[in-house]
């Protein structure tokens, strides 16, 4: 049973769900076929939380986890948990700039990590961060625990108590894909509130086994946040693993563990149905799809291969929002990302005049109220910038309703190309672009220019066999969009579309690789 009271955090419901489930297997690591129960990682979990109550650590003290999804990678994640710690995952793709402008940011007390880079960030800011590293060696975490260790019995221990309306739950950075660091904060309640709305959903299996759910979340990817805690609570065995989760590999978890659950990038979903190998969806009853505007063939092609009686649909949430912002709608239009619900209150505004747009399909800013972040970490300007006088949020992302109420992501605001007078979404080239047969991937972006503002550029993946070339693509733009959406800005032929971690177009390098590379 979940309950509420005031004083009460994530830490003091995994602490008591994990005794009363002790034999329960938590979490697998399919690359090594290696396996742990709730007991052990919940003892795993207060050894280490006590260690760092010894090294000096408090409640509000920023703790930084980077890593692949290996069987350690939690640990210190519940610890922090245990002692109100507030979180920040550091991306694995991060190099040394990229970790130090986080940790410039975050100031953590103590960091977690994998890589030599985190070592040298904490030295050239001069931070006191303690680095304990995942790899055996000096400042490994085997060292931190015998070093701080006291010896006290762990059955006295207890969860921390500290005010949760002053404490920090994540701090979970955002603007990936733009290329803008921002860390949004949340606190504990929204979270917990969060968690007992998806109780309320899901059926809970009543036996002494964790059912298994596929986890492929990157440690700083909300999914990466939420699902470490939520999946242990509602009985599921997080199947993760710690080598690159290519298509491969995925089908063949897929096929080993039969995963009942999973939340999968648009990317992931596209791989898994045009691979090679036969990828058999037939164990899941959810598949949530998520991290940017999804392709209509692939759901549908999805709900072809699903059992009659389990859901797969199309989320649309952000970071700032906590993820899902619709309802889950399996039965509803392809493309659509649901209806709007009583958690959040929506609504669509132009955004050059800010005011409400009430007629269906007609495309607009999406404003929000309801269970979010609070601020983002360290940042008042940019938090002033997204919040109005009276509290609704701007989430830049411009979406519109039909008729009956469904809700359909268009683009982000500030991706939107201005030719001229004309706002053209980069998406919708795109999707054009796709349909032909020689295209394996493609993103469009643009480039400036001097008389019209910007013009759209096309940057293209070949299919292997196929020679398209840049005159056929521009034909088929000219063809099926209006005048305003061709392809001024010529087509780059690539051997890869540049992503982040979590699957998503790195626009803001696209762009760069735009201005700079030649153009057909």
């Amino acid at each position: 049973m979940m309950t509420q009271t005031a004083d009460r955090h994530l830490g003091h419901l995994f602490f008591e769900h994990m005794k009363r489930r002790p034999d329960a297997i938590c979490q697998i690591d399919a690359a090594i076929g290696k396996y742990e129960s709730n007991a052990s990682v919940l003892y795993r979990s207060i050894r280490l939380a006590q260690c760092l109550r010894e090294f000096g650590a408090k409640p509000g003290d920023v703790l930084a986890l980077h890593g692949k999804n290996h069987l350690d990678l939690h640990i210190p994640y519940y610890a922090a948990l245990l002692n109100g710690m507030p979180i920040v995952g550091v991306d694995p793709m991060f190099k040394f700039e990229e970790i130090k402008k986080l940790f410039k940011l975050t100031t953590p007390k103590v960091a977690f990590c994998q890589c030599e880079h985190v070592i040298d960030a904490v030295t050239e800011l001069g931070l006191d961060t303690k680095v304990v590293t995942f790899s055996e060696g000096k400042h490994s975490m085997q060292n931190f625990i015998r070093e701080y260790d006291d010896g006290d019995n762990l059955e006295d221990f207890r969860p921390a108590e500290f005010d949760l309306d002053k404490i920090y739950l994540w701090l979970i950075s955002t603007g990936g894909a733009s290329g803008v660091l921002k860390v949004a904060a949340f606190k504990h309640k929204p979270w917990i509130l969060r968690l007992q709305q998806l109780r309320k959903l899901i059926k809970i299996e009543d036996s002494p086994r964790n059912t298994p759910a596929l986890f492929l979340s990157p440690v700083q990817w909300i999914g990466g946040f939420y699902n470490a805690i939520a999946m242990p609570l509602f009985n599921l065995c997080k199947i993760q693993t710690s080598l690159q989760p290519t298509t491969d590999h995925v089908i063949d978890i897929i096929k080993e563990y039969r995963p009942v659950t999973a939340l999968l990038g648009p990317s992931m979903l596209d791989s898994l149905l045009k691979h090679e190998k036969s990828c058999d969806f037939t164990s899941f009853n959810l598949v949530m799809v998520t991290g940017g505007k999804v392709h209509k063939e692939d759901i549908y092609e999805l709900r072809k291969r699903i059992r009659p009686d389990a859901i797969a649909a199309e989320m649309y949430g952000q970071t700032e929002t906590m993820g899902q912002v619709f309802s889950i709608e399996p039965d509803g239009p392809l493309g659509s990302c649901g209806k709007a619900t009583e958690v959040h209150q929506v609504m669509l505004m132009d955004p050059d005049t800010e005011v409400e747009i009430t007629r269906p399909n007609v495309t607009g800013e999406l404003w929000m109220k309801g269970p979010m972040f609070t601020e983002y970490y360290n940042n008042p300007e940019e938090t002033a910038a997204v919040f109005t006088d009276d509290g609704w949020f701007k989430t830049g992302d411009l979406l519109y309703k039909d008729k009956d109420g469904y809700f359909y992501f268009v683009e982000r605001l500030g991706m939107l190309i201005k030719y001229r007078n004309y706002h053209i979404a980069p998406l919708e080239i795109a999707e054009v672009i796709r349909q032909h047969p020689g295209v394996q991937d493609v993103s469009v972006t643009s480039i400036s220019n001097v008389f019209d503002g910007e013009h759209p550029v096309a940057c293209v993946v070949r299919r292997p066999g196929y020679n398209v070339t840049a005159h056929e693509i521009k034909e088929l733009v000219a063809d099926k969009l209006s005048y305003s959406k061709r392809l001024r800005g010529g087509v780059i032929f690539m051997e890869s579309i540049p992503r982040t971690s979590t699957g998503k177009v790195a626009r803001a390098k696209l762009k760069h690789i735009a201005a700079v590379a030649y153009r057909e």
